[in-house]
């Protein structure tokens, strides 16, 4: 497993915000690998999820509001392509921290520590439209690291 929002929902996690605020930083992964090709395609054929993967895909819906609804606030293995696995392994998670550099691109381009922290983070277009480059520059470095290695 990859993130679950019942990783973050312990005793440092803040009282006044609500418990949604904890998965706003998976939605946002989630939405980008969605719309760069790099999910299950199950997500977009099964009928209870279909519709609204075409919203979140559009950005009709949040990524966390798909996460929530749909994958009890957890991203897996099995909700990537090989590919989608291969970026999110090097990507999202670290041996040591838990959370590799996306943590870290995702605290420096949103500067979370201003906001009060990682969970106070906005969960709008606004944000995700910031994050997207951030993520998907990391992608084409990654992927272009790959083609360097051959």
């Amino acid at each position: 497993m990859y993130d679950n929002i019942r990783f973050h929902l312990d005793e440092d996690y803040p009282d006044q915000l609500p418990p949604e605020n904890a998965a706003t930083h998976i939605g946002m992964y989630w939405q980008w690998a969605a719309q760069t090709g790099l999910v299950n395609p199950v997500w977009q054929t099964v009928p209870e999820t279909a519709a609204d993967f075409a919203a979140m895909a559009s950005g009709k819906i949040s990524g966390r509001h798909f996460l929530l609804k749909h994958m009890d606030g957890a991203l897996t293995a099995d909700d990537f392509t090989e590919l989608g696995q291969r970026f999110t392994e090097f990507y999202y998670t670290d041996e040591e921290d838990g959370y590799g550099a996306f943590m870290e691109d995702y605290v420096l381009a949103l500067d979370t520590p201003s906001l009060g922290g990682l969970y106070h983070v906005k969960n709008t277009p606004e944000t995700f439209a910031k994050l997207t480059p951030v993520f998907q520059t990391a992608f084409e470095k990654w992927k272009s690291s790959l083609k360097a290695e051959k």
